[in-house]
């Protein structure tokens, strides 16, 4: 009885599979599967090679109960590493037992989830079920290998981890297909496969279009990564296909065809002088598998031309355990070739564009500059003053021995992008060149679906609210240049302020922005300010604040198609930096003075300046206003190469640049759950703890002094001191 069980059941498998495999010749198994260990030959049972992936940053211990009739069990308990990929275990369902044979994985913390799989064939069932624990922290694709024939049946792929990128892949996905479908509908795609060949898709019925489980993680080497992701598709498609003279409607329905892909990423050919080249990004897919639960094709011309581009799918094209086993197994090389070649002739433009804060173009300048500050600092005539205690960092201008010195003698600690310590999720109305692409999104809103827009060819690129916060979240990690607010930073002796403002005329309002929209507003800026002032009125600091990379000198034409002229911006702006005009100090000669000569203060002494109580300096090198303010660029930035006049006021800027590839490993870093940093604290910390090595070993070099020394996060230092304390020391007092 149990015999003819069994041959009923071989009986109803056969006929899911009757189409002949290919010879063995044309076979070819992926080299994952070549290399599995722990695998035997199958028995009388369903059988699977299973395949456990550890995408957490930290190990996780995958374990098996439940289990069921199994002829040959699952592995007990398996402790992994962080990263990894588990060996590859054979297991087989009962193949005498007439019933339905399963188990239940389990990953425990930090995963603590579950699934329940049940293995067997017709009229028993290999399916998944019971997905416990947090969403997208599993992932599970039961792959049809070589059905009833020499190998295993299946090809069990678990996966754990964050659960980080399935939200984001499909917030893209809900702002987009609705806007594809509708203009596929509006206006029907054709495709010309050849002469003889064209399809057109004239809709798309009921699609569902979901992402179960994606992860990024880091590869064996630098800027390498490794993305598994796990892609569940069911709709109905409605078609119009030519084949020669003959034209005929079709509809293809797809029930859950499930596709897992694998692909490596390396970034190693990025640098600052190509963030635009993606092509430079290698990408490969070395992993495709499939499964499909249903598929029915209404419409013989659509096999008559698969059968004519793919001959081996054809025959298989209505079964959909014996499709996918053929997609996975004995055509799986040629699929993966196929893919890998449609991404290498993606034909993506190479374009250099132009740098700034972010991305520093000169290269060869940096590096060459770079080594003749290490070299001057590993020479034995490096000079060297011992940082002094500061009794009172946050007055330090005030005392005697300071206020004594011209400004061509004083260091003088500065900030750059002062105000860049908090973020709105929201861009600034000033493009950076290098990062213009941002403004190429739509963050939180759909794309339209009326059927006029799409998606794969118009922009803006509809990113949805999940992906589009997280992208902001991402941003801010990159633009992020201070620790604290400004009121913090004059307390801790900063006293250059280089602060970014742009006039937004929707709001009539100044705000200050890295790329974001800070936080602080310019009224913000100026209020504290104004707190230190008043929080120490008989001390004689000078409070330079340096305002660029304005918009001051464009016009904006409202909605209502009012116009607000450069002028009037100008004078809202010397209108509102009124709030501190009882500390404002002019220079002679620098009211209403286009590009004012700052260099004729360089033998002024900051008694002179200060008059014995605290002075605020505006300066800005986009506009000439009658007063406040100076037209100038302040101190002159020290040139990466070739001679330095001697006397002259100088300023060096320690704030690092970042390269496309470290911005993009940091990104993924966030993804694969380790978290994403704050780059530019990261750079400043090693660059903070060296400041003083670094400017003597610049004026070893150049032959003259440096006075304004600008870094990023000024709280970072070395020694328990500040940056900014670390400056101030320098004057020796």
């Amino acid at each position: 009885m149990r015999a003819f069980a069994h041959l009923t059941l071989l009986g109803a498998a056969s006929a899911l599979v009757a189409v002949p495999r290919p010879p063995s010749s044309q076979t070819h198994e992926l080299s994952f599967h070549e290399k599995r260990s722990n695998v035997s030959e199958r028995g009388i049972g369903t059988s699977a090679d299973m395949y456990v992936f550890n995408d957490w940053p930290v190990p996780v211990t995958f374990t098996t109960t439940d289990s069921s009739r199994m002829a040959k069990d699952p592995p007990g308990s398996v402790p992994m590493s962080r990263y990894s990929a588990s060996s590859g275990y054979s297991i087989e369902a009962s193949g005498w037992i007439p019933l339905q044979s399963s188990f239940k994985l389990n990953f425990q913390s930090p995963a603590n989830s579950g699934v329940h799989v049940d293995i067997g064939m017709t009229p028993w069932k290999t399916a998944y079920s019971g997905v416990t624990g947090q969403d997208f922290r599993t992932g599970v694709m039961l792959a049809p290998a070589k059905i009833l024939a020499k190998g295993r049946d299946f090809d069990f792929y678990f996966f754990t981890g964050p659960g980080v990128m399935g939200p984001l892949i499909n917030s893209v996905l809900d702002a987009n297909l609705g806007a594809v479908f509708a203009n596929i509908k509006k206006n029907p795609q054709k495709v010309a496969v050849n002469g003889d060949i064209d399809i057109t898709i004239k809709e798309v019925l009921n699609p569902n279009v979901h992402c179960n489980y994606a992860s990024v993680t880091p590869g064996t080497g630098a800027n390498l990564w490794t993305v598994n992701a796990i892609v569940d598709v069911t709709a109905e498609i409605k078609l119009k296909a030519r084949y020669k003279k003959l034209n005929q409607d079709a509809v293809a329905k797809l029930k859950k065809f499930s596709v897992l892909v694998t692909a490596q990423m390396d970034f190693s050919g990025l640098s600052s002088a190509n963030l635009a080249n993606v092509a430079n990004i290698k990408l490969s897919v070395t992993r495709f598998q499939t499964s499909i639960e249903a598929i029915d094709i209404d419409g013989d011309i659509l096999v008559d031309i698969v059968g004519f581009l793919y001959p081996v799918l054809a025959p298989a094209l209505r079964l959909p355990y014996k499709l996918a086993s053929i997609i996975n197994t004995s055509e799986n090389g040629n699929i993966l070739g196929l893919i890998n070649a449609a991404i290498k002739n993606l034909g993506l433009k190479q374009t250099t564009v132009a740098r700034r804060r972010w991305f520093d173009g000169s290269v060869s300048g940096v590096k060459g500059l770079f080594r003749r500050l290490v070299s001057s600092y590993l020479s034995p005539t490096r000079r060297s003053v011992a940082p002094r205690a500061i009794e009172k960092i946050s007055t330090w201008m005030s005392d005697p021995k300071i206020q004594s010195l011209v400004l061509s003698s004083l260091y003088i600690p500065g900030t750059h992008d002062s105000h860049a310590y908090a973020f709105y999720q929201v861009l600034s109305l000033m493009k950076y060149s290098d990062i213009a692409f941002l403004w190429n999104f739509e963050y939180y809103l759909p794309a339209p679906s009326d059927g006029s827009f799409n998606p794969l060819s118009m922009t803006p690129i509809h990113l949805g609210p999940v992906l589009g916060q997280y992208t902001m979240g991402s941003i801010g990690h990159i633009a992020k240049a201070q620790g604290s607010d400004i009121l913090a930073q004059l307390n801790g002796g900063v006293r250059h302020f280089d602060l970014r403002i742009y006039y937004d005329p929707q709001s009539d309002s100044f705000y200050s922005q890295h790329g974001l929209r800070a936080k602080p507003g310019l009224i913000d800026l100026l209020t504290q300010v104004q707190t230190f002032l008043e929080a120490n009125p008989a001390a004689a600091e000078l409070i330079i604040l340096d305002i660029s990379h304005t918009n001051f000198n464009d016009d904006f034409t409202l909605e209502d198609g009012t116009v607000v002229t450069s002028n009037e911006v100008q004078f809202k702006f010397m209108g509102t930096i009124r709030q501190l005009e009882q500390w404002v100090y002019m220079p002679i000669n620098a009211r209403g003075t286009k590009n004012f000569n700052f260099q004729t203060l360089k033998d002024t002494t900051l008694a002179q300046i200060t008059q014995g109580s605290n002075k605020v300096l505006f300066i800005n090198p986009d506009i000439v206003l009658p007063e406040l303010s100076v037209n100038t660029v302040g101190w002159m930035s020290v040139p990466s190469s070739g001679v330095m006049p001697k006397g002259g006021l100088y300023e060096l800027s320690t704030a690092a640049a970042l390269t496309p590839a470290e911005i993009l490993n940091n990104v993924l870093n966030g993804l694969s759950g380790a978290g994403e940093q704050d780059m530019l604290a990261v750079k400043a910390k090693d660059a903070n703890a060296k400041v003083e090595e670094v400017v003597r070993g610049l004026e070893g070099t150049k032959g003259t002094k440096v006075q304004l020394v600008s870094v990023d996060w000024w709280d970072l230092g070395a020694g328990g001191k500040t940056a900014a304390e670390i400056i101030v020391g320098m004057n020796g007092v």
